[in-house]
């Protein structure tokens, strides 16, 4: 029986799928009707494959030679139903040859109905070539048996143990579903899926584990598909031949289009495509048989070939993966040419978010560890930075275009075939020139790529350097650091550089030091071994030449030019490399004095109208001794600072500094006056405030005057506030007439220099351009004093006046000097005049500054005038001047009466001054009208003076006047005045009680009045008089409680003094305001707080209170 008999007999055993060969029989053509076949088939090997794996769990492997009574166990397991057949599973059903075992029968039945299926899909295809879903279903089918997808375990538990491919390449199943793929090609060529079916099948099925084939393959479905169908094809082609995710697809950031990822990226996923090209073990996870065989791994030029190709030919935006393998695999020149492409995209995106700023570093990392593979790799680093940083010198060649070709594996570090350019060694050996560090043609330059990362340049600077350095080319070096100390403009960028530079020169000395004591140690090691063949004691390592080979690469091209060309030894040998040393210190010493110098160059590169640095720039080159280059500094600094931008000082300092080194340093007087003369006379240079030229005008003077050229001193101020000539006339020239500087300056020269009428005829000038100033007009006026001129010195003050009118704070200083020069020329000759003079200064002089002029008005009357016109100056004073200043104009006003017509005729001085002014004046008004009385003997016109000033102050917050009265009613009172005073204390509270002060108000921290306690001073006042206080009884056991009654009101008060002059009345004495008696209530309360008197006073004289004291209250109570 042939192979398709047996698989038909296996059909036909399945009663499930005969239906289905009836109805095909019927339509063969019916696609769903073959893919239900095949459906049912697939059903039953899934059931078969089930009770596989649990027989393989439950340990069913085991044979049937068993005890009877253990198979009674598995009698379930011995008959089995899929798709209407029973299937036998003991040994018996399996007969002798088929080794015993349930697990091996169902082995050979899935064998058996896989066989069965694949011949029911090559019938449906026979007929139905053009099928994609029966294309699909049957390719599945096979590759998902061969690679033993379908079943579990393995060994003997696998479903298909003689599945697993052998190592012929010839194997019968994987030529067959091979053969099988390449059918379907020829019908469906065009679906991507089954071509990446197809290729997912070789990489893990292929006996050979061939990356050719898989190669080709890709190729071959790249050729077949349209474009548009390219990128799922090259995601996994890049995924394969990479050995790792493609960057567009990392981290689940897809594209649009890529949001599944294909068999080969799910492979490498899952860990089973293997490692990387080239490691030895490039074979898939599950035929990695051989580890160093030829077909084993990728070659890297496969790969950089395939990315290469993704990257020109589809896909711009993988070049930076491109520039990661060729850095992998040591190709510098083309990785460095790959970044400077992406660089030179200003539209480019990294698909892993790599940064512009990462990419330039990482591109000046590769050439400058590697300058010889750049340049073969024809990307010139010095162009392409100069570029960058927007340099204006440039090398021959154009750093931005990159030769399109690939490179091979004979050149050195995987760079671009070609030749070198020779262009880019050339260049000036002059170090102190940072323009000249080469001397190639000029290309045409791309803007500035560094728009957006300026914080790069310093450090594109140093890697320029560096990559020089790495060339052995140090002059050239040298010139890169000079010239990026001289572009850069930023203080970070600066200290980078320098700093780098520094380095630079120290190991350069470094170098040169150890070279010269190894030089010295192998001459002693020669001398003491003469006579000894030098070959006979070679060196055995070879580091000797090593060491000599670094330091020319260090050293540069010269020294081992030199050290291979010099024949001498001793002193001959030691001269230059002596020489060499010194010249390198002396270069790090010089490029130590230089640094402020060229930090000061970056901050006016920062601001060029810096003025303060341009100031501290001529200072420095002072102190190294550079006179010319200080001048040359300052020169430079009037065409760079541009006036209405300067900042950090004016000017106008320059041009007096570039004078001072003309007048100091090069003792050139005539240089000096020849820089003003530039400034002030012929105007060369634009400023934007007058001040700033007047101080230039200013400075001249005084630097004529220091040379004693008195003549030229002067002329110079009077040219300074003259008129300028119209081609030089603008607003600067024309605001200097008004300039106090110049002014003040040619004022006092003409009072020094000049003659008198030349001085008037400047002061009048002055006055007449209204420029003038109250000091102007004073010294004028003193100036014409001093020589005589009198009425002129009194028009000039006229003049200030009228100019300076109150309240102009002038005013005062001019009235106050013309009426002392006036009083003092004419004394008491022209007195009218000076009382005209004095009346027209009181009558417009404010209240607040009128002071002084009464006073002096007041002393000139006393002086030469008459008493009562002073004191009638004095009397205006005291109402003119404002309320804070009338007290003490008042105490003036009354002293002067006291002086000139005696102590009773201020009376009616005090009644004025106590009504004019507040309250808290006042009072101290009637302490001092008390305190005159006194002196006179008037007790009770004091004791009225008190009481009426008492009304005035609060005790709270003037306790010193009622300390003093307290004070005179103890020396001068007795025990009713005393009460009487402490009631009027009383209901002066009373009133003031809602009255609230803060603070300052209330006198805090002024020291305390000291006074003696009321029971105290009545005890005194009973002794001096002989009369005894009694006390009011007390009751046992209790304690006497203070009265906390207040007076609320003043008729309060008029009743309890209206019951006082009652009681005097009826113990034989005159009342107090006439005779009327005043009905009081029985039951008011004492008027005694504290003290109670059980018995009349005996023995106290009186007398009655002069009517004075009472003023009209007295002439009413005798009418009445």
């Amino acid at each position: 029986m042939d192979d398709t008999s047996k698989q038909l007999s296996t059909l036909v055993s399945y009663p499930a799928l005969i239906p289905y060969e009836e109805s095909l029989e019927k339509n063969p053509y019916d696609v769903k009707g073959w893919t239900g076949y095949l459906s049912e088939i697939d059903d039953i090997l899934d059931a078969l494959g089930e009770r596989f794996e649990d027989l393989a769990v439950r340990g069913g492997t085991s044979g049937g030679g068993g005890k009877r009574k253990k198979n009674k166990g598995m009698a379930r397991d011995e008959v089995m139903e899929v798709g209407g057949r029973t299937i036998r599973l003991d040994a018996a059903a399996a007969g002798s040859g088929a080794g015993g075992g349930p697990v091996y029968i169902l082995v050979g039945e899935i064998h058996a109905l896989q066989s069965a299926r694949n011949q029911v899909s090559e019938r449906s295809l026979s007929l139905l070539p053009g099928s994609y879903k029966l294309w699909w279903d049957y390719l599945r089918f096979r590759s998902e048996v061969l690679t033993g997808s379908s079943g579990g375990g393995s060994g003997g538990s696998n479903p298909n143990p003689d599945q697993r491919l052998a190592s012929s390449s010839s194997h019968r199943r994987y030529r067959a579903t091979v053969s099988a793929y390449e059918r379907c090609l020829v019908r469906c060529n065009k679906y991507p899926r089954i071509w990446l079916s197809y290729v997912t099948y070789v990489i893990r099925s292929d006996p050979t584990c061939s990356a050719t084939n898989v190669r080709r393959l890709f190729d071959r479905c790249l050729l077949a598909l349209p474009a548009t169908q390219h990128q799922k094809i090259w995601d996994e082609y890049i995924c394969w031949v990479t050995r790792s995710m493609p960057p567009w697809l990392e981290g689940g950031n897809s594209n649009v289009g890529r949001d599944m990822l294909g068999p080969v990226c799910t492979l490498y996923r899952k860990g089973k495509l293997g490692d990387a090209a080239g490691s030895g073990g490039g074979g898939s996870s599950i035929n990695n048989t051989a580890d160093d065989g030829d077909g084993d791994g990728i070659p890297p030029e496969t790969v950089l070939r395939v990315v290469r190709r993704y990257v020109h030919s589809f896909d711009p935006s993988a070049r930076e993966l491109l520039a990661d393998l060729c850095l992998k695999y040591d190709r510098w020149g083309e990785g460095a040419a790959t970044l400077v492409s992406i660089l030179n995209d200003s539209a480019y995106l990294s698909p892993r978010g790599t940064t512009r700023h990462e990419m330039w570093l990482r591109f000046a990392d590769v050439v400058t560890e590697h300058p010889h593979e750049a340049r073969r790799a024809g990307v010139d680093f010095d162009a392409i930075v100069r570029a960058a940083v927007g340099s204006t010198s440039m090398s021959g060649t154009d750093g931005w275009d990159v030769f399109d070709h690939l490179p091979s594996k004979e050149e050195a570090g995987g760079g671009v075939a070609g030749s070198v350019d020779d262009n880019v060694a050339g260049g000036s050996k002059d170090a102190d020139d940072g323009n000249d560090a080469t001397a190639a043609t000029t290309t045409t330059r791309p803007q500035s790529n560094l728009a957006n990362l300026g914080e790069l340049e310093g450090t594109l600077w140093t890697k320029l350097a560096n990559y020089h350095i790495n060339s052995g080319e140090f002059e050239l070096a040298r010139s890169v650091y000079e010239e990026a100390m001289e572009n850069v403009s930023r203080v970070r960028d600066f200290s980078l550089i320098f700093d780098e530079y520094m380095k630079f020169e120290e190991g350069v000395v470094e170098a040169m030091m150890e070279l010269m004591e190894e030089e010295d140690e192998d001459g002693e090691a020669v001398g003491d071994d003469q006579g000894v063949d030098a070959g006979d004691a070679p060196d055995p390592s070879g580091r000797e030449g090593e060491d000599k080979e670094d330091l020319d690469i260090l050293l540069g091209d010269a020294y081992a030019k030199d050290r291979n060309d010099g024949g001498g030894e001793g002193d001959e040998d030691d001269a230059p490399a002596s020489a060499d040393i010194e010249l390198a210190l002396a270069r790090a010493e010089n490029l130590t004095s230089r640094r402020p110098l060229l930090l000061n160059r970056v901050l006016l590169r920062q601001n060029p109208h810096n003025v303060g640095e341009w100031t501290k720039r001529s200072t420095l080159h002072l102190q190294l001794g550079q006179t010319r280059q200080a001048i040359k500094a300052l020169e430079e600094a009037f065409k760079s600072v541009k006036a209405v931008k300067s900042v950090n000082g004016s000017p106008s300092v320059l041009w007096t500094g570039l004078a001072g080194i003309y007048e100091d340093k090069e003792q050139d007087i005539d240089a000096a006056r020849t820089v003003y003369r530039r400034v002030c006379r012929n105007g060369e240079y634009l400023f934007s405030d007058v001040d700033d030229l007047a101080q230039l005008w200013a400075g001249w003077v005084e630097f004529e005057l220091r040379h004693e050229n008195w003549d030229n001193a002067l002329s110079v101020a009077r040219q300074s506030v003259s008129n300028p000539e119209p081609e030089r006339r603008n607003r600067i020239t024309r605001g200097l007439g008004r300039s106090l500087r110049l002014w003040n300056l040619l004022l006092d020269l003409e009072e020094s220099l000049g003659t008198v009428q030349t001085t008037k005829d400047a002061y009048n000038r002055v006055i007449e351009a209204k420029v003038a100033t109250p000091s102007h007009l004073l010294n004028f006026a003193s100036f014409l004093t001093e020589h005589k001129y009198f009425e002129e010195s009194f028009n000039a003050y006229e003049r200030g006046v009228e100019l300076f009118p109150f309240p102009h704070p002038g005013a005062k200083l001019i009235w106050r000097a013309y009426l002392d020069s006036f009083t003092k020329r004419y004394e008491g000759t022209k007195i009218p005049r000076t009382r005209e003079l004095f009346d027209r200064c009181v009558e417009i002089c404010p209240p607040d500054q009128a002071s002084g002029f009464f006073l002096s008005y007041g002393s000139f009357e006393e002086q030469y005038g008459l008493t009562k016109r002073a004191l009638a100056v004095y009397e205006k004073m005291c109402t003119t001047l404002p309320p804070e200043e009338k007290f003490s104009a008042y105490q003036l006003y009354i002293a002067k009466t006291v002086k000139y017509l005696g102590v009773t005729a201020t009376r009616p001085l005090y009644e004025r001054a106590i009504a004019a002014l507040e309250d808290e004046p006042a009072a101290k008004m009637c302490l001092e009208f008390s305190e005159m009385e006194t002196t006179l003997g008037e007790v009770e016109r004091a004791r009225a003076a008190l009481t009426y000033g008492a009304q005035l102050a609060d005790p709270r917050r003037y306790p010193e006047y009622w300390a003093k009265w307290h004070d005179f009613e103890v020396q001068n009172g007795n025990e009713e005045t005393f009460r009487e005073m402490l009631r009027i204390k009383r209901s002066v509270q009373a009133a003031f009680s809602t009255v609230n002060y803060n603070a300052a108000e209330m006198g805090a921290g002024a020291p305390k009045v000291e006074t003696l306690s009321d029971d105290r001073a009545l005890e005194e006042i009973a002794a001096r008089e002989g009369v005894r206080v009694h006390e009011q009884p007390r009751i046992g056991g209790f304690v006497q409680g203070k009265r906390t009654a207040e007076i609320k009101d003043l008729e309060e008060v008029e009743r309890r003094a209206a019951k006082i002059a009652r009681r005097i009345g009826e113990s034989g004495d005159t009342p107090i305001g006439g005779g009327d008696d005043i009905d009081l209530s029985d039951d008011e309360d004492d008027v005694d707080e504290g003290i109670e008197v059980t018995a009349p006073v005996q023995n106290v004289q009186t007398k009655a209170i002069p009517a004075a004291v009472y003023g009209g209250l007295a002439s009413k109570g005798g009418e009445s």
